[in-house]
């Protein structure tokens, strides 16, 4: 397993490897348009809020032949983790379950459902149609429509990293905490 935590409230995404220990840490963003909503008091879900708090996993990188302002340089897909790759997990001793909440790397969340909020998957990318420079190195961090932005450079570096290890491998994305307000 590998393991990417979002201790979102620190506008961070840390990356651990098989072993448990960090990788990279990234700085990123993930604030939606139409919400910074407060924990406990979450508003309506669909493409202008932020992932509910809990565990997914992480598909195949998905890289563009061209950049788009909107995503910049391809995009990770985020979606609900199945019930085989959650059994998987258990018996490779990485995760606990009890009901719908698990407690995976450590760490207790709910077992995030997409699904339940209108939408089929969610997106690490880069990009930002409302950064000054959308395909910078270092882009201005802006909200999105509930999708995890890192900066460009870092985004490429991460799926180059993840690509080879997708096979084989159950990648987890944690969300944790309510998401620091972005600028834009």
């Amino acid at each position: 397993m590998i393991h990417v935590v979002a201790p979102r409230s620190q506008n961070t995404l840390k990356i651990f490897t098989r072993d448990g220990s960090l990788w990279k840490q990234f700085v990123a963003g993930f604030d939606a348009w139409g919400n910074h909503g407060q924990e406990g008091a979450l508003p309506l879900w669909g493409h202008n809020c932020w992932m509910p708090i809990g565990h997914y996993v992480l598909g195949a990188p998905q890289v563009f032949d061209k950049p788009i302002a909107s995503e910049g340089y391809g995009q990770i897909p985020i979606q609900d983790i199945d019930s085989g790759a959650l059994g998987e997990l258990v018996k490779a001793g990485y995760a606990t379950v009890d009901g719908l909440t698990a407690t995976i790397g450590g760490i207790e969340a709910p077992l995030a459902q997409l699904a339940e909020y209108d939408r089929a998957a969610l997106f690490v990318h880069g990009g930002g149609s409302n950064a000054p420079d959308p395909y910078a190195d270092r882009q201005q961090l802006c909200r999105t429509e509930g999708c995890p932005r890192m900066e460009n450079i870092d985004w490429r570096e991460f799926a180059a990293w993840l690509t080879p290890l997708v096979a084989g491998n159950i990648i987890v994305f944690t969300a944790l905490e309510t998401p620091a307000e972005l600028a834009c």
